[in-house]
């Protein structure tokens, strides 16, 4: 039986959780190189041209794994979802076997059970390793997003320009390394010990911007172009709540969706699929909590966030709230993002300052 070479996509600072996994399992595994131009170009170059840029991206992503000998494509993209994700998998297979790619692919579109026996098979894991595969990989992921979080308080605080990014690097890369799970509380401390002596101007008033939209574009700094670090660095607090943790409590607790249904029927009374509804629940929310800007991030051509980007442009209309919506491609230059960024943070230090 050939043996099992797993590559996967790019997915931001999750990438090092993802990894973590299948190191745990025993898999032999070929890291995606970070997401650059032209990685992008080359999976926009073999894609359908009117499909998703996630689609695209990561495509682009898992190339260089396999010319180096990956058989196994893992993308995390394909475990679902309520838009075209779904068909990521059987598209992606399709393009990469016409372009002389013969990979197996793991297409997670099914039940916990049937999840658990494809690791299983290609793993060769006992019940055991798997389950404290799975908790190592939990505890990083937490961790991760714990840290990007603490990364949006301190960047707009801090005295010493650049030292938050700096640390948050440093720490990211600690945890890459981490390989063994008894470890890991000594390194989790020690990363929150690094973030606690960020010397930062506490009483400091700065404006709140939230980021909402499509998950991937929301979360990955290579394909935002590193909003959140650039606000920051302008004096802006950012705060998100679309992360993975909150995509997977919407999985567990089902009423999740009730609740943002009930709070969004004003605006819309259907769903919409992919996170459209999420972005108008948060939207709502963060004008409720009177945040002073919010940017929508989402892939050209998402319907989706296409469909509801009116719905979030009326509320801005009726609350005031500056509004910003980015759709990337592989077209897009960041040249023409920090114009419009900047042209933004205008906008927000002003309506901060009208509120003072």
């Amino acid at each position: 039986m050939k043996k099992t070479i797993i590559t996967f996509a790019r997915w931001g600072n999750y990438t090092i959780a993802f990894k973590t996994i299948f190191d745990q399992l025993g898999l032999e595994v070929i890291p995606p190189e970070p997401t650059n131009p032209t990685t992008i170009a080359e999976g926009a170059k073999i894609s359908p041209e009117m499909y998703c840029f996630p689609l695209k991206t990561t495509l682009g992503n898992v190339l260089p794994g396999l010319r180096k000998g990956a058989n196994t494509v893992f993308m995390v993209q394909n475990i679902g979802g309520s838009c075209r994700q779904r068909y990521y998998g059987a598209i992606q297979k399709k393009v990469l076997e016409e372009n002389g790619h013969q990979v197996n692919f793991l297409d997670f579109r099914a039940t916990p059970r049937d999840i658990y026996r494809t690791i299983k098979k290609i793993s060769g894991a006992s019940s055991w390793q798997i389950i404290r595969a799975a908790r190592f990989f939990f505890k990083k992921l937490r961790l991760i997003e714990k840290i990007e979080k603490k990364a949006q308080f301190y960047r707009p605080r801090e005295i010493k320009k650049g030292t938050t990014d700096q640390v948050l690097t440093e720490s990211l890369t600690e945890l890459e390394k981490l390989n063994k799970e008894k470890d890991f509380p000594r390194l989790r401390k020690e990363i929150l010990k690094s973030f606690s002596e960020i010397e930062t101007e506490k009483d400091k008033k700065i404006p709140r911007v939230a980021l909402v939209g499509e998950i991937y574009t929301v979360c990955d700094p290579s394909i935002n172009f590193d909003l959140e670090s650039k606000l920051g660095k302008e004096g802006i607090e950012v705060h998100r709540e679309m992360d993975i943790t909150y995509h997977l409590k919407k999985l567990v607790f089902p009423w999740k969706d009730w609740t943002i249904q009930r709070k969004i029927n004003p605006y819309l009374r259907s769903t919409v699929g992919g996170h459209g509804r999420d972005a108008i629940y948060e939207m709502l929310h963060y004008v409720k909590e009177d945040f002073d800007g919010i940017i929508h991030l989402l892939p050209f051509g998402c319907m989706p966030e296409v469909t509801v980007r009116p719905i979030l442009e009326k509320i801005h209309l009726e609350s005031g709230i500056p509004f910003l919506s980015l759709s990337l491609d592989e077209q897009v230059a960041e040249a023409g993002i920090n114009t419009r960024l900047e042209a933004f943070i205008d906008v927000v230090r002003n309506h901060y300052n009208s509120k003072q």
